[in-house]
């Protein structure tokens, strides 16, 4: 485990040194426009790339060297093939968005495809009941399975692309993930690996080196929601009920729904980038480390508080109220300017 875990350390290191010269030879750059995207020069999008390395790295390593990815997860090789390919589709459908700015809807119906397959093709990838920490039985989906897995994925792959905005703060917010599943003991090795290699992306981050852009946000998007269903499934008994996931990934939810509304409303695409996110709210009040700071602890907030009391119903009221405070609050105090 240390030596894979160092291996991986090391690699990222070397990704960041030589991080100009891969920029210059990928040639994808985040390009200001003075209105969403205000940085004041061109910033290279290598999040994707650098995910997609590492995990061909990781894929390497875990076929040759060392188990990083235990049977419950890939009982066959066939069920790890489609999640290689399937990873390299979203990340492809997140280059292609960031280099020709693709058009929402046919976005959406590329990532509704390649999730239709994967759940026909690989059977414990489809949502089949719901059990709930607070009910002592388990709801059958029934003909509703494939419509609600579909969904999840959709939704959290969204939720997650719409939450990257500043710097850090998806990454942040995908470290805390990984902790969470380190807590439950779930792929413990590749968490640990993902700790490091978006920590280390960090620095490039925090510093204006790189982006995630949408090839990293929705390939990492598309990574937790397989993660998360794929276990529901397989070790529902052991880890997760679906509840404690909903906190989990409350806050980009209420996100991207309160967005989409807005954006219904005023006759634009649910879809289609605004300048009305959360942090964009945020930043006409505070500088960029307090909102950073803030929306990290909104993240967090519903889950460390289900932890505490064990909870879903006052987890889940607290931080629609919390949210909903924050809102209302800056999105007031914006209209008074």
């Amino acid at each position: 485990m240390i030596n894979t875990l160092l291996l991986i350390f090391f690699f990222n290191i070397l990704l960041i040194i030589y991080n100009k010269k891969i920029a210059n030879i990928y040639n994808l750059f985040d390009i200001p426009d003075f209105k969403r995207k205000i940085h004041r020069y061109p910033i290279p999008l290598l999040g994707g790339l650098f995910l997609i390395l590492n995990l061909i790295l990781i894929i390497l390593l875990n076929k040759f060297f060392f188990t990083i990815f235990n049977k419950d997860f890939f009982p066959t090789d066939y069920n790890f093939f489609l999640f290689v390919v399937t990873c390299l589709l979203f990340y492809l459908i997140g280059f292609f968005d960031d280099k020709y700015n693709l058009n929402a809807n046919f976005k959406l119906l590329l990532m509704i495809i390649v999730i239709f397959f994967l759940i026909q093709a690989d059977d414990n990838l489809l949502l089949k009941n719901i059990s709930l920490s607070f009910l002592n039985k388990k709801i059958n989906l029934g003909s509703f399975s494939y419509f609600l897995t579909l969904l999840c994925f959709l939704l959290f792959i969204n939720a997650f692309n719409m939450l990257d905005g500043i710097n850090g703060q998806s990454c942040s917010y995908l470290i805390f993930i990984f902790l969470i599943l380190v807590f439950h003991k779930v792929l413990v090795i590749f968490s640990i690996s993902m700790i490091i290699i978006l920590f280390l992306f960090l620095f490039l981050n925090f510093n204006n080196k790189s982006y995630l852009g949408d090839s990293g946000s929705i390939l990492l998007g598309y990574l937790v929601s397989y993660i998360f269903v794929k276990n529901y499934n397989t070790n529902i008994s052991k880890n997760f009920f679906a509840d404690e996931i909903f906190l989990i990934m409350s806050i980009p939810g209420y996100e991207l729904l309160r967005l989409a509304f807005k954006r219904i409303i005023e006759k634009k695409h649910p879809f289609k980038g605004d300048n009305f996110h959360i942090h964009h709210l945020l930043s006409n009040t505070f500088n960029m480390k307090n909102v950073y700071i803030i929306i990290q602890l909104i993240l967090i907030f519903p889950y460390s508080l289900y932890l505490c009391t064990k909870s879903f119903f006052i987890s889940f009221f607290t931080s629609i109220l919390l949210y909903s405070f924050f809102i209302y609050k800056f999105s007031k105090k914006n209209k008074n300017k």
